[in-house]
């Protein structure tokens, strides 16, 4: 399970932000990962990449230099070890030079090797109609009825996806996405930028559950998820001690008007829980590319 909550602005202000993106990623704690970095084989790229093996190299999210960013989010209860790993679809994205929609449409016609997924891509360093590119959904979503599998999604409001298609979802997107909204509205300026961070982590660590939902309880029983772990997944912020799964991973990215880019990421250690289970990356960098 995770969450993607974004902000992409069209025209924003000479003190304003392109783009507010927040992330949660939920694993299971000893699920083997390196640590977010510039990658050794390719210094324009970052992110935190899977080391399990049949799944090494690939990643949940991840952003290069020239302004690619591609989200990965799981559809919960579609599971079939034999078919390839989604983490590539990220990686292959942001370290390739592939035009945003021609990728898309790529990985459709592709959509059937993967196991459930939603795919949010981005490019902050191009313009069409002098405008920011805006970002592509792809989704390979089968247990769900009337879903569209590859969209362009809205700039100029707040949006949210977890692990279910964009038609069904989860409680927590919907409640989430009203807090997200009236974080950036009440922060917009990058003078606001530690409050801003401050409150999006925040968000991204209520452990509240928001059941009932029938949309997440229903994939739950197709998952074969016990009543308990539903319960902590309903949360913005899951934590399951006695499955030794949760989230482990929270990551920022703004992109303010200049270009600058904050990418800032929260490793956590949740069985850690008496000492300092907080580990940080702040990396900012300027886009390569700003067109």
């Amino acid at each position: 399970m995770c969450i993607l909550f974004f902000y992409l602005s069209e025209i924003c202000s000479i003190d304003g932000y392109k783009l507010v993106l927040v992330n949660n990623r939920d694993e299971t704690w000893d699920r083997p990962t390196k640590a977010t970095s510039f990658w050794d084989h390719d210094s324009s790229c970052i992110s935190g990449l899977d080391q399990m093996s049949g799944r090494s190299g690939g990643t949940w999210l991840g952003m290069s230099r020239e302004g690619k960013i591609g989200v990965l989010l799981n559809i919960l209860g579609q599971q079939d070890h034999t078919k390839e790993g989604r983490g590539f679809l990220v990686t292959n994205f942001i370290s390739g030079k592939h035009d945003i929609h021609d990728y898309a449409q790529e990985i459709l016609e592709q959509k059937n090797k993967y196991n459930g997924f939603n795919l949010i891509l981005f490019d902050m360093g191009k313009q069409e109609d002098y405008l920011p590119v805006k970002p592509v959904y792809v989704s390979n979503a089968s247990n769900y009825f009337s879903c569209v599998n590859m969209r362009t999604l809205p700039s100029n409001t707040s949006f949210a996806v977890s692990n279910s298609p964009l038609e069904y979802p989860f409680q927590k997107v919907m409640h989430g996405r009203e807090r997200f909204g009236r974080i950036i509205s009440q922060f917009p300026t990058v003078n606001m930028k530690g409050h801003l961070i401050q409150e999006l982590f925040t968000l991204m660590s209520d452990q509240s559950s928001l059941l009932p939902d029938p949309v997440l309880e229903k994939a739950a029983v197709v998952a074969g998820l016990p009543p308990h772990r539903v319960s902590h997944q309903s949360a913005i912020n899951v934590y399951s001690p006695d499955d030794r799964y949760g989230t482990t991973i929270t990551t920022i990215i703004l992109v303010d008007s200049q270009g600058t880019v904050d990418f800032i990421e929260h490793t956590l250690n949740p069985a850690n829980q008496g000492g300092n289970n907080i580990s940080e990356v702040h990396e900012i960098f300027s886009l390569s590319q700003i067109g």
